[in-house]
């Protein structure tokens, strides 16, 4: 390959990075709140592209497009940018779990697995501790005078059964990405194949 084409390649993949980041941010200001669960825990479609992307171009790329998305994000944050950072962090398993498994075994089944393997770390490893040890006790220490139990109070609403930190987690955090890893990963699922044509041409 002449030193040209590499570098006509690497604007490419540079270009189409930037294109799947830009959706991503877009689809970050859609959400919708889900039945059962606290109004605040909302859904959005924000880490198709990235995990598109992650599969297609490599988990540099999807590590890239989860990042950018956060960055541009920040002047809109109500979190002094805290959700944010966990947003990216608890994303990132997922994202970088899937693409890693693909990248060294590129067939159906290899990413099937990455995507439940990814899905399962974040839903019942990452999201559970960064909501108990960062962003409850950050959202208490902002919004409601360092009270876990106002936001305790206000998931019950929505839920019962939900009396303690923990029981926000098990009912509430858990169940919320679950959901979210199923919708984003079926979508992915969907949306891969028909785009994979063009996405691999700047591989």
């Amino acid at each position: 390959m002449s030193q040209r084409s590499a570098a006509s390649k690497k604007l490419l993949f540079i270009v189409t990075a930037g294109i799947l980041a830009a959706i991503s941010t877009v689809l970050r200001f859609l959400e919708t709140p889900l039945p059962l669960l606290p109004p605040f825990l909302k859904l959005d479609f924000s880490n198709i592209p990235a995990l598109i992307g992650g599969l297609a171009l490599g988990p540099l790329a999807g590590t890239a497009i989860l990042l950018v998305k956060n960055l541009i994000y920040l002047p809109f944050t109500q979190t002094l940018g805290v959700g944010e950072v966990a947003d990216f962090v608890i994303s990132l398993t997922l994202v970088l779990t899937a693409s890693l498994f693909y990248k060294f075994d590129k067939t159906r089944k290899s990413a099937i697995i990455g995507m439940t393997t990814g899905s399962a770390i974040m839903s019942f490893v990452t999201a559970p501790l960064m909501n108990y040890f960062v962003l409850i006790p950050f959202y208490a220490a902002v919004y409601f005078d360092s009270s876990v139990d106002a936001i305790i109070q206000l998931a019950a609403m929505a839920n019962p059964a939900i009396d303690s930190l923990w029981a926000y987690i098990l009912y509430a955090v858990v169940p919320f990405n679950i959901v979210k890893c199923l919708v984003i990963c079926l979508i992915t699922g969907i949306l891969y194949k028909p785009l994979s044509p063009l996405l691999h041409k700047y591989r």
